[in-house]
């Protein structure tokens, strides 16, 4: 502890208290900055030390960083000493703090041990106490590791996603802006192509048009000139003089300016008709876009008995009479299934269902593997991935879905890498439902127009082409 000599250099004359932010005067003595500020505050004109009394006419201060210093950390040693005994001092009975008391969960002295107060607690040593609760504060400090870990753990995780999403978002963005560009590249070609066509085509009648022009405007001119020496000729009252030469005048008098050619001003059908032509392009840019509608055909090997298959190979329904269709392992035996026959191990595609009016269908993509006997159940974890809609509401396997929807035409988007299948409303592009998973093999578009008890459902599931 700082000693009384100490302290009593560090008081200040004024306030009696060791010093705060201490300032020196010219004659050498100390205060603090606000002591000696308020006592000179009251003296108009010269100043004076309030210790020795030397005048001043200048109210000059010096910090005493040195002193400041010193006084600071006497301060804090005699507040640390006050803690001290404050902490391990019975203040009641001025004791050591010796025993701990578990019902008040506090230190006493042995003095408080022993009175009617803490008499019928249980009172144990301190060192006692101190283990006992060190124990305990180690255990609560694993369990809060844990939970610093579980939180470390959620923050990793958290930001984790965050960059996934935003890599995601930037990915998709970047892909936006490709795709449009090679739209508006496309476009912008032929919006060129067209109108250097629209020019040439142009080009080519006015040509014409202007060569008529200007042979017109060259007879006309040679009229002028034979019109000029006709009158010349009329003016002669010689008989010998008008009869001169008048064979070779009346010759050149027969001159006719001869009728231009008719020249067609309308422009080629395919020039003209913009519309059509616009139509044209349109189709043209379904090349451009990716993915674009592809075309698919059914498998009939794989078609179960009571389904059948278009001509073309682009529809199916159910029929009750089963058909007696040649035995193959790749065929369904009861579900009303029946798959595509291109299958697909990369890249992205999409396709178009018309499901009409139906009131029951069970549409999407399966694997290569998928079991083609039992009654199996149509969901991801036995490789299918399909959307169901029965009374005209979408059920989604191992999803609470039911979602009410006038569906007409259902666009089904694979994106093998991405491990994604995505069903959407293809009159507007309205999006149904997503699965996420990894792909391993060769998958399929799956198509099954279920059976039916009334005229409901008995139109044919078909897949569109554009």
């Amino acid at each position: 502890m700082a000693s009384a000599n100490l302290v009593q250099d560090l008081t200040c004359p004024i306030c009696l208290e060791v010093f705060t932010d201490p300032v020196s005067l010219e004659c050498g003595h100390h205060f603090c900055a606000t002591c000696i500020s308020q006592v000179w505050e009251r003296v108009s004109g010269d100043v004076s030390c309030p210790q020795c009394r030397q005048v001043f006419t200048q109210r000059n201060t010096r910090p005493a960083h040195i002193l400041s210093n010193v006084a600071e950390q006497v301060r804090q040693l005699r507040v640390g000493a006050a803690e001290q005994k404050e902490e391990f001092v019975c203040r009641e009975h001025d004791e050591k703090l010796k025993l701990f008391c578990q019902e008040e969960q506090a230190m006493i002295c042995l003095v408080c041990g022993l009175s009617a107060q803490h008499k019928m607690h249980n009172v144990i040593p301190i060192k006692e106490a101190a283990q006992a609760n060190k124990e305990k504060l180690e255990e609560s400090l694993k369990l809060l590791q844990e939970r610093m870990n579980q939180g470390v753990r959620s923050q990793q995780e958290g930001e984790t996603v965050i960059r996934r999403l935003k890599d995601q978002v930037d990915g998709r963005s970047c892909e936006i802006r490709a795709e449009f560009e090679k739209m508006h590249q496309f476009l912008r070609e032929r919006q060129q192509q067209m109108e250097a066509e629209l020019q040439r085509e142009a080009d080519k009648i006015l040509t014409q048009l202007e060569n008529n022009l200007k042979r017109t405007v060259d007879e006309i001119s040679s009229l002028e000139v034979v019109m000029q020496d006709v009158k010349v000729r009329l003016g002669i009252q010689d008989p010998q003089g008008l009869l001169k030469d008048i064979q070779a005048l009346l010759k050149r008098c027969e001159l006719l300016v001869s009728s231009p050619g008719v020249v067609s001003v309308d422009l080629p059908e395919d020039v003209a008709e913009g519309r059509l032509r616009y139509l044209k392009v349109w189709k043209e840019m379904r090349a451009v876009v990716s993915p674009v509608p592809e075309r698919l055909t059914l498998d009939p090997d794989t078609a179960q008995n009571n389904l059948v298959l278009s001509q073309d190979l682009m529809s199916v329904k159910y029929t009750t009479i089963e058909q007696n269709l040649q035995d193959h392992p790749k065929r369904f035996v009861t579900k009303l299934n029946v798959l595509s026959s291109q299958g697909f191990t990369c890249g992205r595609h999409y396709w178009e269902v018309y499901v009409g009016y139906k009131t029951e269908w069970v549409v999407g993509v399966c694997r290569e593997s998928v079991d083609r006997d039992g009654l199996h159940t149509s969901t991801p974890a036995e490789g299918y991935w399909v959307i169901y809609v029965f009374s005209n509401s979408v059920k989604i396997p191992n999803v609470i879905s039911h979602l009410e929807i006038n569906l007409r035409k259902l666009g089904v988007y694979l994106d093998y890498e991405q491990g994604q299948v995505s069903f959407y409303n293809a009159d507007d592009m309205c999006h149904i439902h997503t699965y996420t998973d990894s792909f391993t093999e060769k998958l399929f578009l799956i198509l099954n127009p279920c059976d039916y008890e009334t005229d409901d459902n008995t139109e044919p599931l078909t897949l569109l082409t554009t």
